[in-house]
């Protein structure tokens, strides 16, 4: 995927920019995977996921790899 990423005067970046025909095409794989084909429970739990992201409620990625990391037994 040929994406560029955009960055504000520090070099963070800040936005992307995905070429139309990928992203279409990127849409188009979405639409397939709908609820229709989750279990209950699991459609439940990606919807309350989901509010917990928009409502900030989430941990940092680096932390989750951390966690499970601990976690382990092997």
């Amino acid at each position: 995927m040929a994406v560029q990423y955009l960055t504000d005067a520090k070099g963070k970046k800040v936005a992307v920019v995905v070429p139309l025909a990928e992203w279409e095409a990127l849409q188009a794989k979405l639409r397939d995977l709908t609820y229709e084909e989750l279990s209950p429970e699991e459609a439940a739990g990606s919807e309350a996921a989901w509010q917990d992201f928009l409502a900030g409620k989430t941990k940092p990625l680096a932390q989750v790899i951390k966690e499970q990391l601990h976690d382990r037994e092997d």
